[in-house]
């Protein structure tokens, strides 16, 4: 049975992850990125790392995307700047993760 404080723990986890949390099975920055970043995949494995943090999981998946987000670190960001319908940061997010996770 899920009680009131189950609730508000749930609810505090979305007001701190809500402008992280990818969803990533709307799939909306597909094909936003001109170098193929998997963009849904790399913000997913960031996910394991700073919200589950799971560092060596998340790690061992990003190891094995076969589009990461190296093309990040060199990009401006404006291709992917309004791909994401939830108001994601994309740029802001990708690059580090690709720093992070390498």
């Amino acid at each position: 049975q899920v009680t009131q404080q189950d609730f508000q723990l749930l609810e505090q986890y979305a007001r701190l992850t809500n402008m992280t949390y990818c969803n990533h099975a709307c799939n909306d920055c597909e094909g936003a990125c001109p170098y193929q970043v998997s963009i849904s995949d790399v913000l997913r494995t960031r996910m394991y790392a700073t919200d589950y943090g799971n560092l060596d999981f998340a790690k061992a998946e990003y190891g094995l995307l076969q589009s990461n987000a190296a093309a990040c670190l060199s990009c401006d960001g404006q291709p992917c700047q309004n791909a994401c319908s939830q108001g994601i940061d994309i740029a802001r997010l990708c690059g580090p993760t690709h720093v992070m996770l390498s």
